[in-house]
């Protein structure tokens, strides 16, 4: 029992010692990870079950990939959401809407780039303002060419009439050359 005590007591001095050491640029990449998952488990989940009875437990789910962005904890909490959309829209029979499906996306895909970001970055770094931003710069190009890309697929069907078919195959076909010609460059530049 003893050696129990013991272990939990360095632990919690651990942490207490890591909390102490925090340097602001690792503590805003980490607040940013606990708030983009909060708003990822809202748009996932019904606000019935977010702001009920759950509510302890969601915070809990968003705060683990905050404090622990090494371990699985991120992709549990991307299964969560995930679940949390699945089921409100197919069991609880919540209409999606194209605005909330892509901001739940945009949330996922920033929870996982600052866990990336959070698992890297030891609490206690200098981290100079500009490598922040660059790094918030390129998640936000992949979003906005991810958010046209996905406006062009709603829209574009409604005015090809018959032709999708053949009109998606020759565009999926064009990325993927695209995207290996893209890979091949980058190889080469090595």
């Amino acid at each position: 029992m003893r050696e129990l005590l013991d272990g939990a007591r360095a632990g919690v001095e651990g942490w207490v010692a890591r909390v102490r050491r925090t340097t602001p640029g690792p503590l805003l990449v980490r607040v940013a990870l606990f708030v983009l998952a909060q708003l990822g488990l809202l748009l996932a989940w019904p606000i019935e079950l977010w702001a009920g009875p759950g509510f302890a437990a969601f915070v809990a789910a968003a705060l683990l990939p905050a404090l622990l962005p090494r371990g699985p904890m991120p992709t549990a909490y991307l299964l969560v959401a995930v679940t949390g959309w699945v089921i409100s829209t197919t069991v609880l029979s919540v209409p999606p809407e194209f605005l909330g499906l892509v901001l739940l996306a945009c949330s996922l895909y920033l929870v996982h780039t600052l866990a990336a970001l959070a698992a890297v970055l030891p609490y206690d770094s200098v981290v100079a303002p500009a490598v922040l931003l660059r790094w918030v710069g390129r998640a936000g190009w992949v979003l906005l060419g991810t958010g046209v890309l996905a406006v062009f697929v709603v829209v574009v069907p409604t005015y090809l009439g018959g032709r999708t078919y053949l009109v998606a195959s020759l565009l999926g076909l064009a990325v993927m050359a695209a995207t290996v010609a893209y890979l091949a460059r980058l190889v080469r530049r090595r």
